[in-house]
């Protein structure tokens, strides 16, 4: 009897969307299930008895706190023996930060000792969508191969929607131009593989913090840009700050060694008066601005 309830609770774990894992006091995985593996990149067979702070997960906050080396959630249930929730970004396989919501549950024994605890986690509602929206966009050339974003051509159909929107609707839509710092350093240091990997994992990163009706494109080389729909000053320059800092926490391993990755962004407000031309180009001078001022910054304007 034990054993068939034990094989429900695996069969249901397994076939659920959510990803969940399950730890010991000391924070060894013992449990992986195949959502985790789809969600985090991770195979089960790399992540089954290691520590989940032995640079696999990494979860941060949204000020990029290292969550792993304070108390995470999982610490923190463990600690007060009952569920805690958060919402945190977690580290891929291939460099970029996913938010996600988790939950951990304490896990006792019969005498009531607290043995261990579960995760489960699932990424934000809107990133399937949005991957499901620039799946349509491959037949129509609108994708850059590379990033598998939307690229300039399909980005500038819609900031021309966009500055439309905000004179006929009276809509408030933000605008990002985000630039790779010393990218040609990196190139010439490491090679170019190396910048194809830091340029799909960063385009993960924005694709996987923004909203389903906001638009991310790689607008040229190392540069991006994003159409942030329904958004006001305040919390632009909230949003535009956070993703530099889970830009700053993304990494890629080389050969054991991690390879972090620093932006300078430049964000406004869309205009009424604004041409697609005024708009990129006053972004731009913005993200010129952080260059000159030491790079890994933003600026609004």
């Amino acid at each position: 009897m034990k054993k068939a309830i034990k094989k429900y609770y695996e069969t249901a774990a397994e076939n659920t969307i959510d990803g969940i894992y399950f730890v010991d006091r000391k924070r060894k995985i013992l449990y992986w299930n195949k959502a985790a593996e789809e969600i985090t990149g991770y195979k089960k067979e790399e992540i089954i008895n290691k520590r989940c702070f032995d640079n696999i997960l990494r979860h941060v906050d949204e000020n990029g706190t290292l969550l792993c080396l304070t108390k995470c959630p999982l610490v923190r249930a463990m600690e007060k023996g009952e569920i805690v929730s958060e919402n945190v970004y977690l580290h891929d396989k291939n460099g970029a930060r996913i938010p996600v919501n988790v939950e951990t549950i304490p896990v006792r024994n019969r005498k009531g000792e607290i043995v261990g605890a579960v995760e489960r986690f699932n990424q934000g509602w809107g990133l399937p969508l949005i991957r499901e929206n620039i799946q349509k966009l491959q037949k129509d050339a609108f994708i850059d191969q590379l990033t598998q974003i939307p690229n300039r051509r399909y980005l500038e159909i819609k900031i021309d929607e966009a500055i439309k929107e905000v004179n006929l609707l009276n809509k408030s839509h933000g605008f990002l131009f985000i630039d790779i710092d010393d990218f040609k350093k990196l190139n010439d240091t490491y090679g170019h593989l190396i910048g194809d990997r830091v340029l799909r994992a960063i385009a993960q990163t924005i694709l996987s913090n923004i909203k389903p009706h906001d638009i991310v494109g790689r607008y040229g080389g190392e540069e991006f840009t994003v159409i942030l729909k329904d958004i006001d000053e305040e919390n632009l320059k909230k949003f535009t700050n956070t993703l530099r800092i889970l830009i700053n926490n993304s990494s890629i391993d080389i050969d054991g060694r991690e390879l972090s990755i620093t932006t300078s962004i430049g964000c406004t407000l869309i205009r009424k008066d604004d041409t697609i031309q005024s708009l990129i180009a006053r972004a731009d001078a913005l993200m010129y601005e952080v260059k000159k001022s030491g790079k890994n910054n933003c600026k609004f304007g």
